[in-house]
């Protein structure tokens, strides 16, 4: 019987194995609009915009009714025309989403990728889009997790 019993384990254990990641990854999706909250810019020599300025800053996400569900940080490094390399972190409920970018511009849609993640979002990877807009940007989040 003690036999028995270790090789259902055994075997339970090697069909979860067998079980495709992809059969076991979620995407979680979701919308987010952004309200700023601290921004510091640094203007490195020589002056005015130029390659290697920085702007550091954190915003406040919320929900389509202005429920606050997570904050943002990153910053950014001008380069040698008008976009920016960027790194950030948000903070949603359960852990924090990483992402990198190169930032085209103020005012056109783009595209973060998702690095990593911490807590439910442990091994995530996925995109932000991001769509500039009066009253803040408006972020739609589609994140896998396996």
């Amino acid at each position: 019987m003690r036999r028995t019993g270790f090789r259902a384990v055994l075997v339970a254990g090697a069909m979860a194995l067998a079980v495709p990641a992809a059969a076991m990854a979620r995407t979680v999706t979701l919308e987010a609009r952004s309200q700023l909250d601290q921004a510091q810019s640094v203007d490195n020599e020589p002056a005015g915009p130029s390659a290697g300025d920085l702007l550091v800053f954190t915003e406040r996400l919320l929900d389509s009714s202005g429920k606050q569900i997570g904050s943002d940080s990153a910053v950014c490094v001008r380069l040698f025309d008008e976009r920016s390399l960027c790194t950030g972190t948000y903070l949603l409920r359960g852990g924090q989403v990483m992402v990198q970018l190169l930032q085209p511009g103020q005012q056109r849609t783009y595209t973060q990728a998702i690095t990593a993640g911490t807590g439910r979002y442990a091994g995530a990877r996925g995109t932000v889009t991001v769509r500039p807009g009066d009253g803040g940007d408006r972020f739609t989040f589609r994140i896998r997790v396996d």
